[in-house]
């Protein structure tokens, strides 16, 4: 069984958030909305794909720390709100996709899986993350490449101080 239109935007309004992309966003809650779902219901996808990124960047920042020899490495999860729904699923394991935390993608595919996904259903929600991820990280290249050129300056010289 396919995802529907819904599913999809779940978890691409996770991964927006989760790649901290707003373009992305500005198209996929619009698309959320067509596709059917309800202010209710983006505004609880938003609630966990920000609770879900918070974790991964805490996650993130302790195995920094521990990298640097600051704190002793953790095992503990910091907590967060546990998806209390499949729709809470899909928009935490697109999150998972998006910041990239492998830990939280292991704990989030094991919930949808536990919560009715199928196998296939599961493979088309990390596709879709993947595809908003790789769209944000264009997104932010142009982006960064519209900026230089605005500079002015031959692309040699910019960041190199003046002679």
């Amino acid at each position: 069984m396919a995802l529907q239109q819904k599913d999809k935007e779940l978890v691409a309004i996770g991964a927006s958030i989760g790649a901290g992309c707003s373009p992305c966003l500005e198209h996929h809650i619009p698309a959320g909305r067509n596709a059917g779902l309800t202010e209710p219901q983006l505004s609880r996808a938003i609630e966990v794909a920000e609770d879900s990124h918070r974790v991964a960047v805490e996650l993130l920042s302790r195995r920094s720390r521990a990298l640097l020899h600051e704190v002793e490495p953790s095992t503990r999860t910091p907590l967060a709100t546990r998806p209390a729904s499949r729709a809470d699923e899909l928009v935490a394991l697109g999150t998972s996709v998006g910041t990239n935390c492998h830990l939280l993608l292991r704990q989030h595919i094991s919930g949808a899986l536990g919560r009715g996904l199928e196998v296939g259903q599961v493979r088309s929600a990390v596709k879709m993350a993947e595809i908003v991820q790789n769209h944000a990280a264009e997104i932010t290249a142009k982006k960064a490449a519209s900026i230089i050129e605005a500079t002015g300056q031959e692309p040699a010289t910019v960041g190199q101080p003046p002679t």
